[in-house]
């Protein structure tokens, strides 16, 4: 009997407990609350500030941030932003002719089960499997399309739709629903909404056609009692960025403005009807005609919560303000308490910060700034790099032909300025990275920047190292490899600033050391410690250490997070170890070089996953986890076409061709060159090596490998042409070296 009352309570407390839990778990799942996503697409964050409530809602409430709107390949559309925004990946879909999300009539619903092998539901995508096809046989990302409706779908969250951007053209309407392709499940269906009957004619508006706000503000009632996620399209926005060219000033800005009015009173509804533990998003999606013509291809996201103002910040970024269109997805399932590993965008962190606005308008300005000029500045100092190499070298071919004058401008003379010419290539890399500190945001105020810390560093090195160049040059070196090396421990906030380096307009790197300083990380670390053993200023087991240092700071998924970078300085640095303690190279030690990288690669993703730093190592450590080997072949047959493009259409190759010239010429004249440079200073020379490898193997792992290999060269053949000039003019007068 006292074994059955046991057995009885125990049961008991099971069963209160079970029903205890189910209470608090509907607690904590309404306590989510529902989700009202607002499309505002071509519109900037000026343009959102002009609606009277986001500008009175912005000053004490809601947390903003500028996003990134690329997809994936060659050119950038609305379909594939949106698309990206519901993949959480960068995806690739057709245009709007294929994106013709509607209701369908009962031959179309029979169609639609025989081209998809599922019913249909409210709205259906007849040509879905077009852009599911385009995704598979041209994304280079693995995106999934529909992957946040599926998830929404799978965890019987009700999803409905509202609104669309049609416009019309040769006299019919040209149906533009992109707004589905965020919220579609992975058969282009959306269970529930309105995207065909929500417009009314206006001969006063753009195409004569309007969004029937009274209508929407019905609809927007009804279907958020029904429905936990809304996605509402605001089309009025996107068919006045399409007319515009249509317009003169006046009329432009009186539809706006008109547009404007309807949004506002749209909105206020709709922040009256929500709940407290609700959440909006007011996005637009895409940038408009004008700004992305104008280099300002950032686009706003504001996210409205219960409480806080501030910015919006993710790890796929790790800048405040600053934030990709593939967390947007992301960050709507983090709302309900859902994650999905196919989706590789970050959910947005709160960011507290009563000026926001202001700091983030500021930022945007430079942001476009470096943008703006950054091709003519890379390109000028490519240009410079590289005729002041082949103007060197046929200086010195040609040397007997240029006249000695014991006064006036001789042969010496001449290779006294052309050897200050060429440092420029070894002060600029340092001096773009130094520019930010200026906080100059102009594009003339940046060139400025870039021309006053370029002098200065000029200066100092000539005044310390006048009749020194070998000195002079590992100065320069020494100091670069040392502020990368501060940049990485304090979250690279002079890479992000640098004009040589990544910009979040282009997208391809957010922070970490970009592709051109991995070259210089690589290369610069190397001659400076080349030149201080040449000069026995330190001992060899500090370089080891330093070596190390600098490969851990440079290389940490918390720091400079490049796993390029990691392999292609692993190998560098260990082989100019070896040869710093001429160690004999053979078959074993160079195949145990490959395997200390890949272990290293390996230690460093461990790592990622235990800090959570969510760096690009573990974003491709779990899609090879999720898709298996397809992932490295994905990614690596991106490196390889990035690679093959910029081979053809980057300045950068023109360094690596100069360079492949040079080495050739001095290989062949004057005979055994290269072994007398070696005999002379032989931990240069091994330091070359190494660096040369270096080379070659950033070449081979990175995406764009061109650049980091050339500016990898520049550590390798402007000291050899120093050198060069040296032994070859001054050497026989005893001047110098």
């Amino acid at each position: 009997m006292k074994k059955k009352l046991i057995s009885f309570l125990l049961s008991l407390i099971v069963c209160l407990s079970f029903c205890i839990s189910s209470v608090y778990a509907d607690t904590a799942e309404n306590s989510n609350g529902k989700v009202i996503y607002i499309s505002l697409n071509r519109t900037s964050l000026e343009n959102l500030l002009e609606i009277p409530i986001i500008k009175k809602k912005t000053e004490n409430s809601g947390y903003v941030a500028l996003m990134t709107t690329k997809g994936d390949g060659g050119s950038n559309t609305d379909q594939k932003s949106f698309a990206s925004i519901g993949a959480g990946v960068r995806a690739n879909v057709l245009d709007e002719d294929y994106n013709k999300f509607e209701s369908l009539d009962e031959d179309e619903k029979v169609q639609f089960e025989s081209v998809t092998g599922v019913k249909p539901l409210e709205i259906n995508n007849l040509k879905i499997n077009r852009n599911l096809n385009q995704n598979l046989d041209y994304g280079s990302y693995g995106a999934t399309l529909g992957i946040l409706g599926s998830t929404l779908k799978e965890n019987n969250l009700k999803v409905a739709l509202l609104g669309n951007s049609d416009i019309e053209k040769n006299g019919e309407i040209k149906k533009i629903r992109n707004l589905a392709l965020i919220c579609m499940d992975e058969y282009g269906r959306v269970e529930s909404g309105n995207v065909d009957d929500i417009n009314i004619k206006d001969n006063t508006m753009p195409y004569a056609i309007s969004t029937d706000y009274e209508k929407l503000k019905s609809e927007t009632k009804k279907y958020y009692e029904s429905s936990d996620a809304i996605f509402v399209e605001l089309g009025d926005t996107y068919r006045l960025d399409q007319y515009r060219k249509l317009l003169n000033e006046n009329t432009y800005e009186s539809m706006k403005n008109r547009i404007y009015q309807r949004v506002d009173g749209y909105l206020t509804e709709v922040f009256n009807m929500v709940g407290e533990n609700d959440t909006i998003y007011i996005t637009s999606e895409f940038e408009s005609d004008l700004d992305y013509l104008n280099k300002r291809r950032l686009s706003p996201v504001i996210k409205f919560q219960k409480e806080g103002y501030g910015l919006l910040e993710s790890s796929t970024t790790r800048e405040s303000g600053i934030v990709s269109n593939i967390d947007i997805g992301v960050d709507i399932l983090n709302q309900f308490g859902l994650k999905n590993e196919l989706m590789i965008g970050k959910a947005f962190k709160n960011v507290q910060d009563e000026n926001n606005i202001e700091k983030l308008l500021n930022e945007y300005q430079r942001i476009v700034s470096v943008n703006s000029i950054r091709a003519t500045v890379v390109n000028t100092f490519v240009g410079i790099v590289s005729a002041s190499w082949v103007i060197a070298m046929v200086a010195l071919l040609f040397k007997e032909k240029i006249p000695k004058k014991e006064k006036g401008f001789g042969r010496e003379q001449i290779f006294k300025v052309l050897k200050e010419f060429i440092k420029l290539g070894l002060i600029m890399p340092l001096a773009f990275l130094t520019a930010p500190v200026l906080n100059f945001k102009t594009q003339t105020g940046l060139v400025i920047g870039v021309l006053i810390v370029t002098i200065i560093y000029y200066l100092i090195g000539h005044k310390l190292f006048k009749h020194d160049d070998l000195k002079q040059m590992g100065f320069y070196a020494m100091l670069t490899i040392g502020l990368i090396i501060v940049d990485c421990i304090l979250g690279t906030p002079l890479m992000k600033g640098c004009i040589m380096s990544y910009d979040a307009i282009n997208g391809a790197r957010y922070y970490g050391v970009g592709n051109e300083y991995e070259g210089v990380t690589i290369a610069s670390a190397i001659f400076a410690l080349a030149v201080l053993l040449n000069y026995k200023k330190i001992p060899k087991w500090l370089a080891v250490v330093l070596s190390l240092v600098i490969l851990v700071t440079s290389a940490m998924p918390s720091m400079g997070a490049n796993v390029g970078g990691a392999i292609s300085e692993c190998v560098a640095y260990l082989l100019f170890i070896l040869l710093m303690f001429d160690i004999k190279l053979d078959f074993k030690k160079i195949v145990l070089i490959g395997v200390a990288a890949v272990l290293l690669v390996v230690a460093f993703a461990g790592l990622d996953f235990i800090m959570g730093s969510e760096s690009h190592l573990s974003v491709f450590t779990n899609q090879i986890i999720q898709e298996g080997p397809a992932a490295i072949f994905n990614t690596f047959g991106r490196k390889i076409q990035m690679n093959l493009k910029l081979a053809r259409s980057s300045v950068w190759v023109n360094i690596l061709i100069v360079s492949i010239i040079i080495i050739g010429v001095l290989i062949f004249k004057p005979s055994g060159y290269f072994k007398r440079i070696h005999d002379k200073y032989p931990m240069i020379f091994k330091g070359f090596m190494a660096s040369f490898v270096g080379c070659i193997v950033t070449l081979l792992v990175n995406d764009s490998g061109i650049v980091a290999a050339s500016t990898a060269a520049i550590y390798i053949l402007i000291p050899i042409i120093i050198i060069s000039i040296n032994m070859i003019i001054f050497d026989e007068n005893d001047e110098i070296l």
